[in-house]
């Protein structure tokens, strides 16, 4: 019954999609056509500001790598830290993730001290 409503929707976004990215099909031939050539590789190498400009990227990539890491500590911390939801947390953290197996001895309410 919803199949003919669902090929509609599928062509429609197929549609849609190539409607958004045509105008990259020009773009790309651009790009293509010095990107195969020798001078402007050479050139892109003999440039002074080259180090500089990919010190520049690796640190801000390792900016990025270490806030999302610290984003995700915080996601998953903050369920231990909170005393009622943390023992059903761990324990189904240690069910679901084959690396937390050496974290099965631990007892949930060891997370959960009061003060």
């Amino acid at each position: 019954m919803a199949a003919p409503l669902r090929y509609a929707l599928i062509a429609l976004s197929w549609g849609l999609m190539l409607l958004i990215y045509l105008p990259l099909i020009p773009a790309a031939g651009l790009l293509l056509s010095p990107a195969s050539s020798l001078s402007h590789w050479l050139r892109l190498f003999a440039d002074p500001q080259l180090p500089q400009a990919i010190l520049a990227t690796l640190v801000s990539t390792l900016i990025g790598v270490g806030g999302a890491l610290l984003l995700a500590l915080l996601v998953i911390a903050t369920p231990l830290a909170l005393c009622p939801l943390a023992a059903s947390c761990l324990s189904a953290a240690v069910a679901i993730s084959p690396s937390a197996r050496r974290l099965r001895h631990l007892r949930p309410a060891a997370f959960c001290r009061r003060r």
